[in-house]
């Protein structure tokens, strides 16, 4: 005979232990005798619970308009955009990237942007949206190693803001140093553009 399967719901581990401290803290609060006493105790408590959260992810500082803030490692660069518009891929001009005639390196080129995309957005090495790739001064350019999780943190009728942390990169052609690195950007520019 076949048992009907049971579905099990399960707490996520990184939920269980601040969800017994706020219990136990609770109780403690419970008491009517010796609360003044217990008092100290639990903002103490409340502290170390609070500490043991974990953060909120913060954001890369935001770029004057039409600007993109990259680091490569640890190197900084701040290049200005020309181009930010897209036509869902009629043309092919859904680009956030430098001007034409910005020839001094770093490079920066965010091909085949969806700007109707919010959620679940990737950088790509090849397509079929969001391929990324930055040529550096030494003649050699990088592109993403792995998929990278991006963020738009806005997405109006006349601004697009990009940010992506931490993604891992590796040479795309040319002599560069050193042949993986992780890239940091943060794009805002005027959409139309």
């Amino acid at each position: 005979m076949l048992k009907p399967s049971i579905k099990e719901n399960k707490i996520p581990n990184q939920y269980l232990s601040p969800l017994f401290c706020l219990l136990f803290v609770s109780l403690l609060h419970c008491g009517g005798d010796g609360y003044d006493k217990n008092k100290s105790k639990s903002n103490d408590l409340y502290t170390a619970i609070l500490l043991s959260l974990p953060k909120a992810e913060e954001n890369l500082p935001q770029p004057a308009m039409n600007t993109v803030e990259i680091t490569v490692g640890d190197t900084k660069y701040t290049k200005t955009l020309g181009v930010c518009r897209g036509d869902l891929n009629v043309n092919g001009n859904d680009n956030i990237m430098v001007p034409g005639n910005d020839q001094t390196l770093p490079l920066f080129y965010l091909h085949k942007v969806d700007f109707t995309a919010n959620t679940n957005v990737f950088l790509t090495p090849q397509g079929p949206t969001f391929i990324f790739n930055i040529d550096m001064p030494g003649g050699g350019g990088y592109d993403p190693a792995v998929v990278c999780e991006t963020k738009i943190l806005e997405n109006s009728t006349t601004i697009y803001d990009i940010q992506v942390k931490n993604c891992a990169v590796d040479k795309i052609f040319g002599a560069v140093t050193p042949p993986t690195n992780t890239i940091s950007f943060r794009a805002r520019c005027t959409k139309g553009l």
